[in-house]
C-alpha cells in the first residue's frame, strides 16, 4: 500500500516560497552583474570601432594578392573629437588598433573614454611626464587589460610567450608628423609597486643598466639588440599572475618618416 505524502505545514511552504523567491532574486542579480559588465565594454569597443570607421580608416585589400594599404587619419577630425589625441598605435594581426592620448594626469584616462564617458576601458594614454614628439629617452604608453575581454592592452601579454614574439616584430605609431615603429626588446611581470617607470636618466650607463636589467628578465629572446643612443617605447598593462600584477613590454622607438 502506498505512503500518503505528507503535507508541507503553512510555515515549511512559506520557508520553501522564500528560498525560492530568495534564489530567483540571486540569479536575476547575477545576471544584471554580468549584462552590466559585458554592456561596458561592448560601448568601448563600439566607440573605438566608430573611430576607425570614421576618422582613422585602414583601407582593406580588395583580394589576397593586393598589397595592403596604409592607415588614413584625420587627425583634423580625431582632434575635433579631443584636442588631445595625438598618437594612434597598431598591432598587425592582434586588437591593439587605438588613438593614444595625454591628459592632465595619469588617473582621469584609467577610467574614461575619449569623449568623457566614464568606462572602465578607459583609453591608451601617455605618461603625463612624457613629451608628445617622442623626445624622452622612455616613453610610457599606459592601456588596461580586462580579464574577459580582448580590448585595449589585452594582448600586450602575449609576449610572455616567444612564439607569439616571433609573429609580432614590429609596432606602428602614427603621428600628424611623423610615423614611427616599434620593435619589441623584453617583457617581464612585475608589481605596479615595483619603479618600474623611469623617464630621465644621469648617464648612458645608467640608461644602459635600466633598459638590460629589462632583458635580462624576459619571457622572449628580441632579435633586436639595445645602445644608449636608441630610445624606448614601453607599453605597460595589467597582470593577472600576481598581486597588483604589470605586464611590461618595452620596445626600441625608430621613426620612419616625417619632420625632424
Amino acid at each position: 500500500m502506498a505512503k500518503k505524502k505528507k503535507k508541507l505545514t503553512k510555515a515549511g511552504q512559506m520557508i520553501l516560497d522564500l528560498i525560492l523567491v530568495i534564489s530567483l532574486c540571486t540569479a536575476a542579480y547575477s545576471g544584471y552583474r554580468l549584462w552590466k559588465e559585458t554592456e561596458k565594454y561592448r560601448v568601448a569597443g563600439k566607440s573605438y570601432d566608430d573611430m576607425r570607421e570614421t576618422v582613422a580608416r585602414k583601407p582593406r585589400p580588395v583580394s589576397s594578392d593586393e598589397e595592403p594599404q596604409e592607415r588614413v587619419i584625420d587627425w583634423d577630425a580625431l582632434k575635433a573629437l579631443n584636442p588631445d589625441f595625438f598618437a594612434w598605435i597598431e598591432l598587425e594581426d592582434s586588437t591593439i588598433d587605438y588613438p593614444v592620448i595625454q591628459g592632465s594626469d595619469n588617473a582621469w584616462y584609467l577610467k574614461h573614454l575619449p569623449d568623457g564617458t566614464y568606462n572602465d576601458a578607459g583609453t591608451i594614454f601617455i605618461d603625463v611626464e612624457n613629451h608628445t614628439d617622442f623626445s624622452d629617452r622612455v616613453t610610457v604608453f599606459y592601456g588596461h587589460h580586462m580579464l574577459d575581454d580582448p580590448l585595449m592592452f589585452a594582448e600586450v601579454e602575449n609576449f610572455k610567450n616567444q612564439s607569439y614574439y616571433d609573429t609580432h616584430q614590429k609596432f606602428l605609431i602614427h603621428t600628424p608628423e611623423a610615423e614611427y615603429e616599434m620593435y619589441p626588446l623584453a617583457g617581464y611581470v612585475t608589481s605596479g609597486t615595483a619603479g618600474y617607470v623611469q623617464l630621465s636618466f644621469g648617464s648612458d650607463e645608467e640608461y644602459a643598466a635600466y633598459v638590460n636589467d629589462f632583458i635580462a628578465r624576459s619571457d622572449f629572446t628580441s632579435q633586436e639588440t639595445f645602445s644608449p643612443s636608441d630610445q624606448i617605447l614601453m607599453l605597460s598593462t595589467c597582470s593577472y599572475d600576481i598581486t597588483d600584477g604589470r605586464y611590461v613590454l618595452i620596445g626600441k622607438l625608430k621613426k620612419v618618416s616625417g619632420t625632424d
